[in-house]
């Protein structure tokens, strides 16, 4: 793993980057309100447009204007707001872009992180796109829809605007609490992908609570701690962290709590990975073959033959 010297002699870096899906106000904000009494700000996306698949996925949006009231003061407080595709369903181009100004209109400025959101047709490089010979095949005969997303000729193109506003993109995820343990290279860029993209960072794999306090408790932050590693956790704030009666897990609560008093770096997605890259003292950030052939390897072992219990 590279080591890295955080600022005023922190001993480790963690952040979250909220997943907006099934998210509104009363399922996220009580964690909210945990996390910036704590000290520690992370980034929260949201959909800038009205939701279209209402089966699976839900939650409000930036048309809500209570939900963008919430937005607001989460960025004045020091949250970072991202983009995780413009909503849920098919969107086309000028949906996209429509969605992309709406973000720009609402909160002052354009997204920098984004998230592909589930199996959307935009999707920038998603799916089996996302891995290299011969991981994509094999990504393909588990999933074979093919994001548009960065084709020119498909109806939900939005490459152009992605490579224009967006610097970082997530893609891998693992099932450990030290994110750098399984990508060191991480922001990286791709030569095959560089015309419609920028860097790319891999995550914490985090679905709802049960797993987080799985994945980060007190043991493994300790862990953390010792190894001076890196947890960008991706996770979804609204999966189970509030429970009904309106009170925060307690588990989570506590983990939290424990992590605030250790010698951390707590700042959003982008401002950690703009530290990494500063700390590079290089230009070169494009990532080999080699390289990305073991992200991906280890990528299909933790997550298809090893997943977290």
């Amino acid at each position: 793993m590279r080591k890295y010297n955080f600022p005023d002699n922190k001993n480790f870096a963690f952040t979250i980057f909220d997943d907006t899906d099934n998210a509104t106000i009363g399922k996220i904000k009580p964690l909210y309100d945990l996390l910036y009494n704590l000290g520690m700000k992370t980034t929260k996306s949201v959909w800038p447009i009205t939701v279209k698949r209402y089966n699976r996925f839900s939650g409000q949006t930036l048309q809500d204007d209570d939900y963008l009231k919430f937005i607001l003061d989460l960025k004045q407080k020091g949250f970072e707001i991202a983009l995780h595709s413009v909503g849920s369903g098919f969107y086309t181009r000028e949906e996209i872009l429509e969605g992309i100004e709406e973000f720009k209109r609402k909160l002052g400025e354009y997204p920098k992180v984004h998230a592909n959101h589930s199996r959307n047709s935009d999707n920038i490089y998603g799916g089996h796109k996302k891995f290299s010979f011969p991981f994509n095949y094999l990504y393909k005969l588990y999933n074979k829809k093919e994001p548009q997303g960065e084709v020119v000729d498909s109806p939900c193109f939005w490459g152009d605007i992605h490579k224009k506003y967006i610097k970082y993109t997530r893609s891998h995820h693992f099932n450990d609490i030290n994110t750098l343990r399984y990508d060191p290279y991480i922001p990286y860029t791709e030569k095959s992908k560089l015309k419609y993209s920028n860097f790319w960072f891999s995550s914490t794999n985090v679905q709802d609570v049960i797993s987080f306090n799985k994945i980060i408790n007190k043991n493994t932050i300790d862990r953390l701690e010792k190894e001076n590693g890196i947890c960008i956790v991706y996770t979804h704030l609204s999966g189970g962290f509030v429970g009904d009666s309106g009170y925060i897990d307690k588990n989570f609560k506590e983990s939290m709590e424990y992590m605030s008093n250790k010698n951390g770096f707590y700042v959003p997605v982008s401002e950690l990975l703009d530290f990494i890259l500063e700390q590079r003292y290089t230009e070169n950030y494009e990532i080999s073959y080699f390289q990305k052939l073991t992200l991906d390897f280890k990528f299909f072992l933790n997550n298809f033959i090893s997943p977290v219990q």
